[in-house]
């Protein structure tokens, strides 16, 4: 309960922005992170202890698992690259499945279809964001709501019995269900934080939780540039370890594409409720694009609530630029003046080759 209780607390606190609480003493190293080092060297015995004997006989259903997951608080990019790989390996006429945890969802703490390949059962505040976001981008691949990944592998037994993989998006750190492949990604920008695990540092769990049998992912986005050191530190470990970059895609409104000369002049809102705002910012004035304010809330923010509602509709923007993981929470709403800035994640085919090899073994 208390492992719990500090991620809530850090989750909460974990908008890596301008001299935010995560930046003066999770990313760095400060008096406060100092202090609270004694306390990470018992997390972080917790977690080695809890990784190697917790649970001796996790279920292993009849096809395959890949988890996806970080090291870190959040907001590495899980979600992008678990879509695309769901992509390349649909694309080499494998069956595959998506499974989300829906955070902070209704659905949470179930197992449930939310997307049978072709039709949505659920909406964001109900089945999460993420969830949302990749049935969106995903065609004739199963979506699953819940952190319940042992149940939800029943449903996928049950519905889809030709399913050859499924793809858990953040589960990492989830030691109930087998996996046949475990893939780490790291944030090539914000590296190991301050390198101390929490409470005193953005770490969930040391490197020791990486295996030679892991594949590690170096996440470039659009703003970022290399972290050779990382990929020293992380190539140490004995795991393979490969470079992924994302970069800026079009300007949507209404489906359609919308140049960014078009809006010049236009009084520009960005609107995100993301783990890491300030890099959807960066990526935004990379494109060239000016606004006038950012609005930012918390991490996976449902946008129903009146508060929320009232704000938005009061601002005096013509347009209201968001990420893809906004976007299925707001289309409804702001349709009209909403714009969606989407990203392009591209996976190296040596990365491909590897799992898909790692597959057939």
């Amino acid at each position: 309960m208390w492992r719990n209780w500090w991620l809530l607390w850090i989750k909460n606190l974990a908008s890596v922005k301008p001299d935010s609480f995560v930046q003066k003493h999770l990313l760095k190293r400060s008096w406060l992170s100092y202090s609270l080092y004694p306390a990470s060297l018992l997390y972080a015995g917790y977690m080695r202890w809890r990784r190697r004997h917790l649970f001796k006989n996790p279920y292993r259903p009849p096809f395959k698992v890949i988890s996806i997951g970080n090291l870190s608080l959040g907001g590495s990019g899980k979600s992008p690259i678990a879509i695309a790989l769901a992509k390349s390996l649909q694309q080499h006429n494998l069956m595959v499945a998506y499974s989300s945890r829906g955070y902070k969802s209704v659905l949470e703490h179930s197992a449930t279809l939310i997307y049978d390949g072709r039709k949505l059962m659920a909406r964001a505040d109900v089945a999460g964001d993420e969830a949302v976001m990749a049935a969106a981008q995903l065609d004739d691949v199963p979506v699953f709501s819940g952190k319940l990944r042992g149940k939800v592998m029943q449903l996928a037994e049950r519905y889809f019995p030709h399913l050859n993989v499924m793809i858990l998006d953040d589960a990492f750190q989830h030691l109930k269900v087998a996996r046949d492949i475990d893939i780490v990604v790291f944030d090539s920008e914000l590296g190991l934080g301050n390198g101390f695990v929490l409470p005193a540092g953005y770490l969930r769990e040391g490197l020791s939780a990486i295996s030679p049998q892991s594949i590690c992912i170096l996440h470039q986005k659009p703003w970022s540039r290399e972290n050779p050191e990382l990929q020293a530190r992380l190539s140490a470990t004995g795991a393979s370890v490969y470079e992924v970059k994302s970069s800026s895609g079009d300007i949507l409104r209404k489906g359609k594409r919308v140049r960014v000369q078009d809006l010049k002049g236009k009084k520009i809102t960005l609107l995100s409720a993301i783990a890491h705002p300030e890099s959807f910012a960066k990526s935004a004035q990379m494109l060239g694009l000016v606004y006038q304010k950012q609005l930012t809330f918390p991490d996976h923010h449902s946008f129903t609530d009146p508060q929320s509602l009232a704000l938005l509709k009061a601002d005096d923007s013509e347009y209201l630029l968001c990420t893809a993981k906004d976007f299925v929470k707001l289309s409804q709403d702001f349709r009209d003046k909403l714009l969606l800035l989407t990203m392009e994640t591209t996976l190296p085919q040596e990365l491909i080759e590897d799992i898909l090899s790692r597959l057939k073994a």
